[in-house]
Order: C-alpha cells, then structure tokens, then sequence
C-alpha cells in the first residue's frame, strides 16, 4: 500500500515538473531547426577573424572525434577494468582507472589517425549500405530461373533496377571522388 503511494506522489511530481518545464503554447519551431542545425554538423565550422573566410572543419572535426572515440575507449576499458578481480567490487577505482587511461590514449592518437578512423569507418558503412540494397537484387536475379516469358520479365526489371541503382550511385559518389 505504501509503494503505491509513494508511486503516485513521485508520478504527480514528475507530471507537474514536465508541465513547469513545458514550452509556451504556439509554434515552436526553434527545436526544429536546432536538431536539424545539430544533425548537419554546422557548429564544426570554424572561421576566421569576425565569422569572416572560409569553413575549417577538420579541426573541430578532431576535436568531436577525440570526445567519441574517448567514449569508445572508456567503455571498452571499463568492461575490461570490470573483469578484474580486484577492481570488480571496487566500481569507483574501475571508473577512475578507465578515465585516466582513455583520457591518456585520446590525448595521443595523431589528428591524421583520427582523421583516417573516421574516413575508414564511412566507407565500410557506405559499402555496408550500398550492398543492403543491392545484393537482394542481385540474388533475386540468380534465384528466379528463366524457363518462362513471366520470369524473364522479372529479370529485365530486377536489371533495370540494379542498373538505375549503379547509375545513381555513379551519379552521387562521382562528385565526391
């Protein structure tokens, strides 16, 4: 009886902090477009004297590589810190240990290294991605035999579909090459 009660007052007091924090009623597009202006990367651009010049992201581009793969790093030191037999009761030593390692091995890594973690880390993603879509295609076409008139028109149109899908891709990654 009592943890129902005590369920209820923390529901209503979350309820009414939710409602103190809501926004005013009306359009609120500025979250919008602050996710979106999150979500293009646009606060990597570094500029010149007065906002004035050209766009420099690689250093800031650093820089978010460094705090990600400092994350990546704590959470893989601390799952081997956890596994010791020492540090395993004593959770404070494992987190502080894992910090100061993953703090010491990010502050290390070249900008280059960085630069090529990330550059690799797109492509194997981009290839993982183009072959999602792709390779149902290409099996579907070596699965569907061609003894009728039915199934070689499916095959025309699983060609012509992968052909739009290469022609389109050729399109879109040529202008990054």
């Amino acid at each position: 009886m009592r943890l129902n009660k005590v369920g209820v007052i923390s529901l209503l007091l979350i309820s009414l902090l939710l409602a103190s924090c809501a926004p005013a009623p009306g359009p609120s597009a500025g979250v919008w477009e602050t996710i979106l202006e999150i979500g293009s990367l646009g606060f990597l651009c570094e500029r010149g004297w007065f906002g004035l010049g050209p766009c420099n992201y690689e250093n800031n581009l650093v820089a978010l590589m460094r705090v990600l793969i400092g994350i990546l790093v704590f959470a893989l030191l601390y799952m081997g810190t956890s596994a010791v037999r020492g540090l395993k009761e004593n959770r404070n030593i494992a987190i502080t240990v894992s910090i100061i390692l993953a703090i010491m091995s990010v502050i290390f890594i070249p900008d280059a290294l960085l630069l090529a973690i990330g550059t690799a880390y797109a492509t194997i993603t981009l290839i993982l991605l183009i072959l999602l879509f792709l390779a149902p295609l290409i099996l579907l076409f070596i699965i569907i035999p061609g003894d009728s008139r039915r199934n070689h028109l499916i095959r025309v149109f699983l060609l012509i579909a992968l052909y739009l899908l290469l022609t389109g891709l050729k399109n879109t990654a040529g202008g990054l090459v």
